[in-house]
């Protein structure tokens, strides 16, 4: 039991260094999405675009738990 609270307690691993190349390779290879599965109208879609491409280089606003558990 407290070799799994040692487990639960330790720090995340780093992700592997190819792992987002291959999340994307294997976002390319799979199908298109049909037109009715989007569940977004063009006008939606283009404003989730235009909001993400403005979002570039910007960096959120910290919450107020994350400046609580940062140490000086």
């Amino acid at each position: 039991m407290f070799c799994l609270c040692l487990l639960l307690a330790s720090a995340p691993t780093l992700p592997q260094p190819d792992q987002a190349r291959r999340v994307v390779e294997w976002q390319l290879r799979s199908p298109p999405r049909a037109e009715e599965s989007t569940g977004l109208s063009a006008e939606e879609a283009e404003v989730i675009r235009s909001r993400y491409l403005q979002s570039i280089g910007q960096t959120l606003p910290r919450s107020a738990d994350q400046d609580a558990t940062t140490i000086p």
